[in-house]
């Protein structure tokens, strides 16, 4: 069963890839990132993690690997970053939420509905703080490699 949801996941990255227009020969790098991001989570969450931190772990694993095969395959991070975090999206919490909200069971839907907002956001903190972490690393080796220069 866990293959089928790993297979899943992988057309919704390659899916969200193609409706977002990025080029053919990257949909398997862009598979791969949601299929990481996807498994950490699932993973998280079977060691008795709760969603938010599985959500964010995963985005920092999307964020750190979007960087890295921005570098490698010198592209803009973002192509892999937005189809990568897909997989992460509460859009099953959204969804109770407002029918909680609909059915007038309104504790429970600010209930979820906080759940949901907190997840967004440690969805957006986690690939927030990978990227940072990235930029500060390649601005230390770009200031070390220019003092190497200026001492000779």
């Amino acid at each position: 069963m866990l293959m089928v949801k790993i297979i899943a996941v992988l057309l919704i990255s390659a899916s969200v890839g193609i409706l977002y227009r990025i080029p053919r020969k990257l949909l398997l790098y862009v598979s791969f990132v949601g299929m990481v991001a996807w498994l950490i989570m699932y993973i998280t969450m079977r060691l008795g993690g709760n969603g938010i931190l599985a959500d964010f772990l995963a985005s920092v694993a999307v964020g750190g690997i979007a960087e890295i095969l921005a570098r490698i395959l010198r592209k803009p991070a973002t192509i892999f970053i937005i189809p990568g975090f897909i997989p992460l999206v509460p859009g099953g919490d959204a969804y109770m939420t407002m029918l909680y909200m609909v059915e007038g069971n309104y504790v429970d839907g600010v209930a979820k509905g906080m759940q949901t907002i907190l997840t967004a956001g440690a969805i957006a903190f986690g690939i927030f703080v990978s990227s940072t972490i990235f930029r500060l690393i390649k601005n230390y080796n770009l200031e070390s490699c220019s003092t190497d220069v200026r001492k000779s």
